[in-house]
Parts: structure tokens; sequence; C-alpha cells
């Protein structure tokens, strides 16, 4: 293991000794933002991603899934600000902690609210459904039974079931759908005690991900499916009746996942990933197309196709707008109004942006500001100065829709700021102002580089990588001067794919995610010709899906997306060992478990290491970003600043001066804030100037004799 390391810290201000240690497993985050705070929602109405809707012609269930909670209205709301009247999953409106008792969720995803009052909900990262078989009427009120789904699949299943989204339940039946699994499980009778198994199931070839579930019990039954082995697209499956049968065959297929209910006109309305359909009659075949269409540019669904009719009111759900849609009647034309947006007063806002939502975030710095770019949103985020407190919005928000790229992966290095995406580079030389177009652009290839799909990009003093998800690395010394340009190196990763890439100067780290392995080369082995790696962590049982390798300071961190946590390790010669692994967002290593809280993590895919803090950005299902860090024990030395060297001016522009209190002997040392050596100047006498003039704006550091000192160059 590396030794702990004793430091000096130089402000503007006394010196101040600090002894490292290190981070723990499953300690907690210090802060978050890309979301309000931990354990805070941010209201009653302000939602995270509202993901199912249920009623019974009079009352409103929402999932507002990212907040771990269920939103009840004892009447449909009738306005925008109509504040629920109780909360499920949690005690109170403010708090979203994940739980794992019978009154606590952890993301739940789809709710059935029988005639008689029964409420069927999945709670989706708990592997269960709960039961209430009254309606609640209080805030926390517990379930009366949880079915664990992985406790009750059958022994040898290929599949344990898992991972619950659809469900229905009239209060005498319950359906439901096993994720993972693949299966649909059906009771004929609602069950009463926990974990009672199916009466009979479904699993079909043709199923990929199945997710909701439509019904009115008896004519019609639907089922979405994100992943459905038909024709490469999200579809849905319909059955003319409710199956009464194990692996009852579909009637027919239409591609497209939606979610849709009957309404009380006879009409058939549905929910899908980009449209509203309306058919005057529930359709039969699949050649029986929608009568209506509607396709507003304000409806931005995504996992969350849902819609019902309370109150004589038609509520859509908009997963990713983060509202719900009214109607007055089913929507008719192509692009509708609404008569109000549950939860925002201009259904053309978003109230994700009141937060500072980031949608994947990736990231770089140059010691001072933080760069968070963003392939969903298409944007770039700058936060000027590192976050202090939870919460915080970013200073500048810049689109890259006029550049047509969707910037998967960002770096900055000496000045030079780039983002890859689809098959597009953009490179800045003047970080100060990203508003302006790029220095340059490549698209779709540089030299005899050709690009499909990029993922990953890293910058250091001596090349320039790129990764394309097909299996491909492209290595160029220093940034291309042109798009004629042909790499010095190319590796081949056999189509395996790849996703993003980092560099500290010292070492290149590749990830790739499937099959899972991450490589780590070092760069002067890459300088020499030599483009074997120097360590391949694939043997490693527990690598699932890693989204990126990050080396900071001799260490090494994976972002481990699959499973959920941050795998670390001080000294990068025992990466794999897990004996030696530190792990984020688990309490140990052996524990996969997903979820949004301060010690959890959901979906990891992104990192950034910056003094004794590291940055976790979370992928699709959650996005938060994450800071950790490990304690800095501290004390004053014996000397004060102005007693042993004064370091001056900070900020410096041009040139800096260093000044002793008595004669110097031995060298000063200039790093960059990755720790890559600029400078070494011996010195003689009781003052010297180092020349800080070529070197980009950012945070440098100064060493003399175990002392260092921060600099902020302008």
């Amino acid at each position: 293991m590396k030794q702990s390391l004793l430091l000096t810290i130089c402000w503007m201000a006394p010196i101040w000794l600090f002894a490292q240690s290190w981070f723990t497993t499953h300690q907690n985050a210090d802060l978050m933002f890309s979301g309000v705070d931990f354990n805070n929602t941010g209201g009653a109405l302000l939602f995270n991603h509202p993901n199912g809707l249920t009623s019974d012609g009079t009352k409103l269930v929402l999932c507002d899934r990212f907040n771990n909670r269920v939103l009840v209205w004892n009447i449909a709301p009738t306005a925008w600000n109509t504040p629920p009247d109780l909360v499920l999953g949690q005690p109170n409106f403010i708090n979203n902690n994940p739980g794992t008792t019978k009154s606590g969720m952890n993301w739940p995803g789809n709710a059935s609210l029988a005639a008689n009052g029964t409420l069927a909900v999945t709670d989706t990262d708990n592997d269960r459904i709960l039961l209430w078989f009254t309606f609640p009427t209080s805030s926390g009120q517990s379930a009366d039974i949880a079915i664990h789904l992985p406790t009750i699949t059958p022994p040898g299943s290929p599949m344990i079931w898992g991972w619950p989204w659809g469900v229905w339940t009239d209060g005498t039946r319950l359906a439901a759908v096993a994720t993972t699994g693949r299966t649909l499980l059906f009771w004929d009778t609602l069950p009463t005690m926990d974990n009672e198994t199916p009466d009979y199931t479904i699993n079909l070839p043709h199923f990929g991900t199945p997710r909701n579930i439509s019904t009115d019990g008896a004519t019609f039954f639907f089922v979405g499916d994100h992943n459905a082995q038909v024709n490469g697209n999200p579809g849905t499956f319909f059955w003319n009746s409710y199956p009464t049968a194990a692996n009852q065959p579909y009637d027919f297929y239409r591609d497209e996942w939606i979610k849709g209910v009957e309404l009380t006109s006879g009409k058939l309305i549905a929910a899908g990933l980009r449209s509203i359909y309306t058919w005057n009659a529930v359709p039969t075949n699949a050649g029986q197309n929608p009568d209506f269409t509607a396709t507003p540019l304000y409806y931005k669904n995504g996992d969350g196709v849902d819609v019902v009719e309370a109150g004589g009111r038609i509520y859509v759900n908009n997963y990713n707008g983060n509202d719900i849609l009214v109607y007055p009647n089913p929507p008719t034309e192509a692009s509708p109004h609404p008569q109000f947006a549950l939860g925002v007063s201009n259904y053309l806002n978003n109230t994700l942006d009141s937060i500072g939502y980031v949608q994947n975030p990736a990231f770089s710095t140059d010691g001072q500001r933080l760069f968070v770019t963003s392939d969903y949103d298409r944007r770039i985020y700058v936060y000027h100065n590192f976050p202090a407190v939870s919460g915080v919005l970013p200073d500048e928000i810049i689109s890259t829709q006029s550049l047509n790229i969707a910037p998967w992966d960002n770096t900055w290095y000496n000045g030079q700021f780039v983002i890859v995406g689809n098959s597009r580079v953009c490179v800045w030389n003047n970080t100060q102002d990203l508003t302006q177009q790029p220095s340059q652009q490549f698209n779709g290839n540089i030299g005899t580089a050709n690009f499909s799909d990029l993922k990953g990009v890293a910058l250091d003093s001596q090349f320039f990588y790129v990764a394309d998800r097909n299996g491909k690395i492209y290595i160029w010394e220093g940034l291309p001067a042109n798009s004629a340009q042909n790499p010095l190196h190319t590796l081949t990763f056999n189509n395996a794919q790849l996703s993003r890439l980092s560099s500290d100067g010292e070492y290149f780290c590749v990830a790739q995610q499937s099959p899972p392995a991450i490589f780590v080369y070092k760069v002067a082995d890459i300088a020499n010709g030599n483009t074997t790696p120097w360590k391949t962590v694939n043997n490693f049982s527990q690598l699932n899906l890693p989204a990126e390798a990050l080396a900071f300071n001799g260490s090494l961190a994976i972002a481990n997306q699959g499973h959920h946590n941050v795998l670390l390790w001080q000294d990068i010669n025992d990466a794999g060992n897990t004996q030696e692994a530190v792990v984020l967002g688990q309490p140990d290593i052996n524990t996969h478990r997903a979820a949004i809280g301060q010690n959890s993590l959901f979906m990891p895919g992104a990192l950034l290491a910056v003094d004794n803090k590291l940055w976790v950005g979370e992928f699709k299902f959650s996005s938060r970003i994450l800071q950790y860090s490990y304690p800095l024990v501290t004390g004053t030395s014996e000397y004060a600043d102005s007693d042993y060297w004064r370091v001056y001016p900070n900020p410096v522009n041009s040139e800096l001066t260093i000044e002793f209190a008595a004669q110097p002997e031995g060298d000063v040392l200039l790093f960059d804030y990755l720790g890559k050596l600029l400078q070494k100047k011996p010195v003689h006498r009781t003052s010297l100037s180092l020349d800080l003039s070529n070197y980009a704006a950012g945070v440098y550091i100064v060493a003399y004799q175990g002392r260092v000192c921060k600099i902020v160059k302008r």
C-alpha cells in the first residue's frame, strides 16, 4: 500500500500541515449537485422523473421515481399547484432516502389502484411488489405485504426474477412484470402473505426487457418492452384477452413501447416514447393504426410512458419533462396545448433545470473550473469554482446543438478543451469562452482513423487519445493539426465495447464495458513504441459494465456502472486485488444494490480526482454528481508564512516571485494540478522568479523542501 504523505499547503495565510488518510468503504458523499441535496426532494410538487400513474377514476397516484416516493391525491388535482394529500415510501414530503422496510421505497416504478381501494406498487430496486389491502390514509403508511421476486424465483430458473416495473390489480387478482427474468407473473387470487408464488407465468422468446402492463382485466392486455426481440426496436405485445394460461402466446405486436388505458368513452389512449396515441376502439390486430397521434414538442418521455383518466380529465406522464400533462379530452391535434401541467406553472418549462439537473455527466477541470458535459442534454456546463455546497447551479450552460454533437466524454489539458460524441470531435484552444466556435472540428475521421460512435477522449503532454465504441483507440502525438493526419498508433480490442478514457500523464486508462475489463498503459511505454498494457484487470469477477477508470496520485478508481459502485485502490499496483479494494456506494464488494442515497450509488459512469476529492457522476437512472473526500488532519507548522517564504502575486498573470526568510538550498519545483513536473529551478539566493506566462489559466503547485503552495494562474 502507498505510504501516507506529509504535505505543507501554503495559501496567503499560515502554512498548514496535512496528514493524508484515504477513502473508506461505504463512506458518505460530502455533497451533491444535479439535484437538491441528500434526503431532500425540494418539496411536495418538485418531482424527479415521475414514472407511473394510476387512478380509480377519482384519486390520482403518482410514482415519483428518483425521489423514492409515491404521491397521492384523494381527488385528482385540477390545477398545476394542487398539493398531494399524502406520500408513501417517506415520512413526509421532503425526505427521499431509499428504504427497505414496508414503509420505505427504493426507486418505485408503477402502481395500480383497484376500485375497492387495493393498491399495488412496484418497488423496483428493492425487487419487490408492495400491496395495501385498503387505500392508505396517512403518509409513510406501511404496506400490508411485500412480494420479493428473487425469493419466489423457481429453483433451476435460468434467470432470477427481479426489477419489477409493470403491475396491475383489480383487488382480486394480481399481475406483474419481472423485467430481470423477462417474465410476466400472474396470481389468480390476491396474495395475502409475503412472498406468495404466482399461479402461472409467461416467458416468451421475443421478450427483451418487458416493462409496463395495460389491461382492463378482461378484453385486452398489453405489455411494453424496451428491448423487444422482434424488429430491433422498443415494442408492445398485445393479447386480445386477459391471459389465463402459462406461456400463452401474444396475438399481435406493434413497434414502440406504449402504456394505455380504456377511457369511459370506449376509446383507448396510450402514451409512447415520442407521441400520445388515441384509438376510437381498442385495437385487436397490428393493422389498426391510431386514429389520432399527438407529438407535442414539450412531450419528452422516455422510461416513464403512462396515461390515466381521472375526474373526467386525461393525465399523461412526461418523464423527462418532469411533469404531468393534463388534457380535458384525448388530444386530437398534432401539438395540442394541455389544460395545465402538474408540478410546473408553465408547461414549456422543466423544473429539472431549477435543480441544475445534468443527464449523464462527464467531467474535466483546469484545476479551478469544473467542466461537465451531457450527451442527452447536448450541453456543456461550466462551474467557475468547484461547488462547496449541495444544490449549486452551473455558471454557464452552453448548447452543442449547433455543433451537431452529443458529447459523451471530454478532456482539458494545458488550455485546450476537447469533446467527443457520435462521429465528431470538437477542440477549443481558448477555454475562457466556450461559446465561441471550436478552433478545430473533425467529423467522421482524422486521417485513417474512422469514427462511428466515439465514447472516450484523453489528452496529456504527449498524446491525444480517442476511443470508438467499436473497439478501436487512436493515438496521435498531440492534437492533430488537420483532418489528414494519421494516428501514430491504433489499438484494436476485437470489437469490444469501449467507454471513457483518462490520462494523468503517467498512466493512460481504458474502460472496456463488454466484455468488462480495464487496461492501464504507461505513457512512457507508449512514447517508446510499446502499446502493450502495463496492467490488465479482466479476470476480476466484480467488474460489471465499467464506464471509466482513473489513475491519480499513484492510485486507481473504477466507475463500476453495472454493480453500482466505485472501486478504489490506493496503490495502483494492487488494482484487481479484492483484499485491497475500497468500495464507494456499497457496504462491501459483494453487494450490488442500486439506490439514490448519501452512501449509495446508482450506475456511476464518470470520475474526476482533484486534491483529496473524488467526483462521481451517475448515469441515466439517477445522474447525480457526488463529491467524496478523505479527511486531512491539520495542524499549524512551526513557521508562519512570512517567517519562511512569500509566494506572490497570487493569483498570478505571468511572473511569480518567491522570497525566502533564510538562505535557501535545493530546488524549487513547479507542477500542474495533476502533479506533472513543469519546471525545476535551483536556488542559491533569497529570491527567485518563475515565468508562468506560457502556461494556461488554471491551478499550479510550487514546492520546496516538503512545502507546497497552491497558485492560481489567470
